[in-house]
């Protein structure tokens, strides 16, 4: 099994010291809305000098320009960035001529400056901003591949377990069949938290946090009751590696993977 991916923020940097030895090789930076692409690159920089490999979010919608697109681009490459995640971005204000990731594509910048691999996003329950995702993702997919570029699929986190493993099949039998290619599928978690912590993250994610809700108000709406979790991983199959939301904190995420082995979770 590959080692964890993990999400961050790049004020969180510092924080990376409390990852276990040996458990996480990728860290992606989530660029978000407010931040800029220099501070995404210097992010970068410092998580490789950290010894992890960084994988910088693209957000389509964020980027202002073309001319602002090759310029980070260049920084990140310059920097030493091997691999990138190419999204969407924030579906709130689109800052400049690109609407969603494809748009991004056709530029042929991306190709310009022949990264390792470029990572896409998946949705193993939907996302409310494209209600034809798995198309999009094929698109995506397709471009990728008919261009030589190496992807794999990092998904939302999910709390929906038998929606995700049936999302696994088929996307991996879909591109398979379409395009002859064996895709890497990188599953979102979301690490320990608050469950009144997880319940705001979904609704900003997209994520149905029903199950939550309902569990939240079995115990009374208690803010001490945390998500944990072991019960998702247990339930997932077929997929290549986990990617961890540490909304709870690294910290937490930390104390959990060192005792996952004693509550039976074997990945």
């Amino acid at each position: 099994m590959s080692k964890f991916s993990l999400e961050i923020v790049p004020k969180q940097l510092e924080r990376l010291t409390n990852l276990p030895e040996n458990q996480f090789g990728d860290v992606y930076v989530a660029f978000i809305p407010g931040d800029n692409h220099e501070n995404i690159a210097r992010a970068s920089e410092s998580i490789l000098n950290m010894g992890y490999n960084p994988i910088p979010h693209i957000p389509a919608r964020s980027i202002t320009s073309e001319k602002e697109l090759d310029v980070f681009l260049s920084n990140l490459k310059s920097v030493g960035v091997n691999d990138i995640l190419a999204i969407g971005g924030s579906p709130k204000k689109q800052e400049g001529p690109f609407e969603k990731t494809m748009d991004t594509f056709h530029t042929g910048i991306i190709q310009k400056y022949g990264f390792r691999e470029v990572n896409i996003a998946g949705h193993p329950e939907g996302n409310p901003d494209d209600l034809d995702t798995d198309n999009s993702v094929l698109e995506k997919a397709s471009w990728l591949r008919k261009n030589n570029i190496k992807f794999s699929i990092v998904t939302q986190w999910t709390l929906d377990v038998a929606k995700t493993n049936d999302w696994i099949i088929k996307t991996k039998e879909i591109i398979k069949e379409k395009l002859d290619y064996n895709v890497t599928l990188k599953i979102g978690v979301a690490g320990p938290a608050k469950l009144t912590t997880l319940i705001n993250y979904a609704k900003i994610c997209g994520v149905s946090a029903t199950t939550l809700i309902v569990k939240n108000k079995k115990f009374g709406l208690t803010k001490l009751i945390k998500h944990n979790p072991t019960e998702i991983i247990r339930g997932l199959e077929h997929f290549d590696q986990l990617h961890f939301f540490p909304f709870g904190g690294i910290k937490e995420l930390t104390n959990w993977i060192e005792k996952r082995e004693e509550n039976n979770v074997r990945i």
